[in-house]
């Protein structure tokens, strides 16, 4: 398996990137997320770029997916293991949406939210919930500057901030809404593991930001 491809940037588009690695040049298909950061790299920095990738080799043909995380690449995967769900459809789904807002929508049942992406009905987002519940895991380890927040609470819930900017909502008025339900449900969510208080406060934040 290759596991990473290093090499120099030639080509970007939006669903592609082409590395050229020695005399070999590598055409990988990637998620809108990856061509984003890629595409915000300075010309300085795209050199020696390392891509994890994954390879799908058929009858027919060979077909290399490059992802800027691990997370991301963890995700592709996780998503082909859903009845219904190939390389092109979870390519598909985390370019529309980010690893840590599906991660959230799965882990709190947010049928509606899977739904809007594009391609997934309400059947295909309720199969992605059944089957990967509590399966992606986020690298808790993130935490966002003490003057991005209000109370310093708040960098131990930073995937949810993440999550709620992601999905469009303002990270200012997301921080006071997170804040607030840190207060409301504390007893509550001191008695929850980390995963369903991440839940509780994710289908609580959304309601709270209408």
């Amino acid at each position: 398996m290759i596991n990473a491809i290093i090499g120099d940037i030639v080509t970007i588009s939006e669903g592609e990137v082409i590395l050229r690695a020695g005399y070999v040049e590598y055409r990988l298909l990637i998620t809108g997320q990856t061509s984003s950061r890629l595409s915000q790299l300075q010309v300085e920095d795209r050199q020696k770029v390392r891509l994890l990738s994954v390879l799908h080799h058929r009858e027919d043909s060979m077909t290399l997916f490059g992802f800027f995380d691990e997370q991301e690449r963890d995700a592709f995967t996780q998503l082909q293991s859903v009845s219904g769900i190939g390389s092109k459809q979870a390519l598909k789904i985390l370019s529309g949406i980010s690893v840590k807002q599906l991660a959230l929508a799965l882990d709190s049942g947010n049928v509606k939210l899977l739904s809007s992406i594009p391609g997934i009905g309400p059947k295909t987002g309720q199969k992605m919930i059944l089957a990967l519940r509590n399966m992606l895991v986020l690298d808790d380890e993130k935490t966002i500057s003490p003057s991005s927040s209000k109370n310093g609470k708040l960098k131990k819930w930073t995937d949810i901030l993440d999550a709620l900017f992601d999905m469009g909502y303002d990270r200012k008025r997301s921080e006071e809404v997170l804040d607030t339900l840190l207060i409301q449900l504390g007893p509550q969510l001191e008695s929850l593991g980390r995963h369903e208080a991440e839940e509780l406060l994710f289908r609580n934040a959304i309601v709270a930001l209408g």
